[in-house]
């Protein structure tokens, strides 16, 4: 029988250290010092875990794959929740003000979620 060939993958740690800015490789975006992995469903921010709920989660990914775009509160709710739930778009601005608890618990963290008044929410770095 044949060795198994063994995958070197890049912790998160590893990926922190590198000067992209934006990027996705292999279920992992990292933006800022927000790394995202998809595969494991788990976010950290500047090396430490960020806990947070499933919708959080999701609110934060797709903010993340879409840095610096404004997405309306109905659009947030069509990616996040299943097609036919019911949701009031307010449940939105709860949700967001948990995540940004998240990345806020560091006091260190770059990434920050920017209310876009009368349209939604984006997530940009600050420099």
């Amino acid at each position: 029988m044949g060795q198994i060939p063994t995958i070197a993958l890049k912790t998160h740690e590893e990926i922190l250290k590198t000067d992209i800015k934006y990027s996705t490789r292999k279920n992992l975006i990292k933006y800022g010092d927000v790394i995202i992995d998809n595969k494991a469903k788990r976010a950290y921010c500047c090396d430490n875990e960020m806990h947070m709920t499933p919708k959080e989660y999701k609110i934060l990914e797709f903010l993340a794959n879409h840095p610096g775009e404004v997405f309306s509160r109905e659009e947030i709710i069509s990616y996040v929740w299943p097609e036919g739930a019911s949701t009031s778009p307010r449940a939105i601005d709860v949700h967001v003000r948990k995540v940004r608890k998240a990345l806020n618990a560091e006091k260190k963290c770059s990434l920050k979620i920017r209310t876009a008044r009368s349209f939604g929410y984006s997530i940009n770095t600050i420099e």
